[in-house]
């Protein structure tokens, strides 16, 4: 047992008596190969590099997709993300934290020595005969220091609309306006609820073997190709945004992706594509549900709110939330009380799933005080939820909504409710058909929304 979590594939005992490393394959971007090679030699004779390996491989092996540490002048705290909870690790002592941050620093080819100055480094690895891609970034903070490690799979595994969890009714319509006509579709998400994915899945998943889709952002925002999306961007010493929609103009696209709506002479020379020519606009922001989503980009663009809001056909806003596990949910009879609350007839769902969760090690007692042994979900490890899916709010604009934001524009919670009363399906309603579903728990619901 490394951290207090039992692994389902336990550390091996060499002949000697001693834990074997676990094979983590490890190829440091941004230097030359010889001398990652000589780094990583060097690295292994560190006193740190059993733990620093053990460390990333059991975040893996937990389907981590962060490790966060936090140093202090005492010692330091390692938490793994996982499903987007954080769990902690037992604290380490400064020496034992220091010796594995040794480590990395020198894998990566950076300075050990530097504990306030931001540093950053990335490598890959095949682990479990999957390749990953591993982002290291430390820098000093008031306390003393704090790392952070992104894992993420080279090959993304989520592909399709489906695969985030939603609907095939939302797909049908949320398709149908990404593939509209002389439109603006919003895609938006509160932040850490996987906009990026969505934003990625949406645009490969929309109709581009007919139309030819064009986007346009600084060169600095560069993220990862979309297949069939051409990319154009703009960047200090070449030139302006303006200039460059004026070149791409010219090749007569037919539908502009904006991950930002850059300033107003872009956003007015979009309009005029739109209006004049047909095309059609896709965008993107930070936002907590769609009604904020659609206000940011109104309030933000004011010289262009009343055109924005014309042409506005969907937002679409996501929350991420977690999966129960498949090999352990309870299945309970909901209460008529319950289901009332809920706002679903007595009968329509005739039961509800909760996780299993096994208590605290300390609680694992029969009635005299003696220590029992309880099973453990393999396949959740007693986390009770296996992944994530996202639920899906999806606003149609149309001429009554546009009137109500109009009329709300500076009240949302007004509109929200004007919304809710005209039939709009918000997060709770789509959390409570997942959980009717067995997706989820309504405790889960509960806590996402309450995280709005």
């Amino acid at each position: 047992m490394i951290f207090g979590r039992k692994k389902k594939n336990a550390d091996k005992k060499d002949s000697a008596g001693e834990v074997e490393v676990p094979n983590l394959e490890i190829k440091a971007s941004g230097i030359g190969k010889e001398e990652a090679v000589g780094l990583l030699i060097a690295a292994r004779q560190l006193p740190g590099y059993p733990l620093a390996i053990t460390l990333v491989a059991n975040a893996i092996n937990s389907r981590a997709d962060r490790i966060l540490i936090d140093f202090s002048a005492q010692g330091a705290v390692a938490r793994y993300r996982v499903d987007g909870i954080w769990e902690s690790l037992p604290a380490m002592d400064r020496p034992t934290a220091d010796a594995l941050l040794v480590v990395w620093k020198k894998v990566l080819g950076l300075n050990p020595a530097e504990r306030k100055a931001r540093q950053d480094g990335k490598f890959a690895t095949n682990f479990r005969d999957i390749d990953w891609v591993i982002s290291f970034m430390s820098t000093g903070v008031p306390s003393g220091e704090r790392v952070l490690f992104t894992i993420e799979r080279k090959k993304p595994v989520l592909k399709t609309l489906a695969d985030l969890g939603m609907r095939d009714a939302v797909q049908e319509s949320y398709k149908g306006m990404l593939n509209g006509n002389k439109g603006l579709v919003i895609i938006s998400a509160p932040a850490t609820h996987g906009l990026p994915t969505t934003w990625r899945i949406s645009l490969e998943n929309a109709d581009k073997f007919v139309r030819d889709w064009v986007l346009i952002e600084n060169k600095k925002n560069q993220e990862p190709e979309i297949i069939n999306v051409t990319e154009y961007f703009y960047e200090d010493g070449g030139d302006t945004p303006e200039q460059l929609f004026d070149k791409v103009r010219l090749k007569q696209p037919d539908v502009y992706v904006l991950p930002s709506l850059i300033n107003p002479q872009v956003v007015e020379a979009v309009l005029g594509q739109i209006h004049k020519e047909q095309k059609h606009m896709v965008t993107r922001t930070v936002a907590v549900d769609a009604v904020d989503a659609l206000l940011q980009v109104l309030k933000g663009n004011p010289k262009h709110a009343k055109a924005l809001l014309g042409i506005a056909q969907g937002v679409l806003n996501q929350r991420l939330i977690r999966r129960l596990c498949e090999s352990c949910k309870q299945a309970y009879q909901p209460s008529p009380q319950l289901l009332q609350k809920l706002n679903l007839p007595a009968g329509r769902v005739p039961k509800l799933y909760k996780p299993t969760i096994p208590p605290p090690p300390d609680q694992r007692v029969d009635a005299k005080g003696n220590p029992i042994e309880i099973e453990i979900c393999k396949k959740c490890n007693g986390r009770g939820y296996f992944g994530r899916m996202a639920l899906f709010e999806l606003l149609v604009v149309d001429d009554k909504v546009r009137k109500a934001v109009a009329q709300f524009i500076e009240k949302p919670d007004e509109l929200r409710k004007f919304l809710k009363a005209s039939g709009h399906s918000g997060f709770f309603e789509e959390g409570i058909l997942a959980c009717a579903l067995g997706q989820t728990s309504l405790e889960e619901v509960q806590r996402v929304m309450q995280g709005k």
